[in-house]
């Protein structure tokens, strides 16, 4: 039977994330809507064999037993296609997992929360620090490093592509990287999406295409190496500016996405945790660092995973004079 629901479900692919603070209805570890769909069933299975976990445990199980079985994902998809189906989950029919408010109390002397201290911020109360500097250009491709970070090419994600910011800055189509496959776009509920914390905080103003840019992500799937941007520059000075913040609905707590970050071969960002560093989930940051290009190699950027998937909205990078 497990097979058989495999071979039915393997279209939609797998996922390892848990389950975040959410309202979810019997059968519904991860759909919000007024039934389950095929991407519940498939995270129950998962849950049966023990690769992810459900929280709380009885939202998995429309059996009506614990733990979750390879024929409570069958029950789930029966309800799924409309085929009758009994869900008897053995909890209430409605359970709200207690969320968690992160509060973070920001570094002293980090006015502008870019993660440089003001006395070696170059500019202490600009989170993008465009007093350093002008937008590097790629010698490669000749286009400014200055990126809106989602697959230009996928249909799918209408905030993909380039974007002018509420400034008036361009920020290019994705380019630069190793591999594009792994893209998302916002899903946070209760119209979260279109109200996006702290934007106004690092471009100065806010507008749809500024806050495109942080609604799109370019992730590191765990099935792939680990995402890497290359750009042609010559030795010098730059600030690299790192745009990050959490859209997916499953990372919503401290320590549900961690990862390091490196530069020319060293840990820039030493187990970074994207809603620790902006206050909260659907809150944006970015992290800037000052970087000595120095190999004649021009400068590598990699993201390593650690807990998640590493996920970036946007990149800049910064020629000092």
């Amino acid at each position: 039977m497990t097979k058989l629901l495999l071979a039915a479900l393997v279209f939609i692919g797998l996922s390892s994330s848990p389950i975040e603070a959410q309202t979810l209805p019997c059968s519904q570890p991860i759909s919000a809507g007024s039934s389950p769909v095929a991407s519940d069933c498939l995270f129950i299975l998962q849950a049966a064999v023990g690769n992810v976990t459900c929280t709380p445990e009885c939202v998995c199980a429309p059996t009506g037993t614990l733990p979750p079985k390879a024929t409570d994902a069958l029950l789930c998809l029966n309800a799924a296609v409309g085929a009758p189906a009994n869900l008897n989950c053995p909890c209430s029919a409605t359970t709200t997992i207690a969320s968690t408010t992160t509060t973070v109390t920001l570094p002293p002397g980090d006015d502008d929360n870019d993660g440089l201290q003001n006395a070696g911020d170059p500019c202490p109360t600009d989170a993008l620090n465009r007093c350093a500097g002008t937008v590097a250009t790629d010698a490669t491709t000749d286009r400014p490093i200055r990126i809106n970070a989602i697959n230009p090419n996928d249909s799918n994600f209408s905030c993909r592509g380039q974007r002018v910011d509420c400034n008036g800055d361009v920020w290019e189509a994705d380019f630069g990287f190793n591999h594009q496959s792994a893209a998302f776009q916002c899903d946070l509920l209760g119209g979260a999406c279109d109200n996006l914390g702290a934007i106004d905080d690092i471009f100065g103003c806010q507008d749809e295409n500024t806050e495109d840019i942080f609604r799109c992500e370019h992730f590191s799937s765990a099935n792939l190496s680990d995402l890497e941007y290359s750009f042609n520059v010559p030795n010098g000075s730059y600030v690299v500016n790192l745009l990050f913040g959490n859209v997916y609905r499953f990372t919503q707590t401290v320590g549900s996405r961690v990862f390091d970050v490196e530069i020319e071969g060293a840990v820039v960002l030493d187990d970074f945790d994207q809603i620790a560093a902006a206050g909260g989930s659907a809150i944006m940051v970015n992290r800037a660092l000052l970087i000595e290009v120095t190999d004649g190699n021009g400068i590598q950027i990699k993201f390593v995973r650690n807990i998640q998937n590493p996920a970036l909205k946007g990149l800049e990078v910064l020629a000092r004079p």
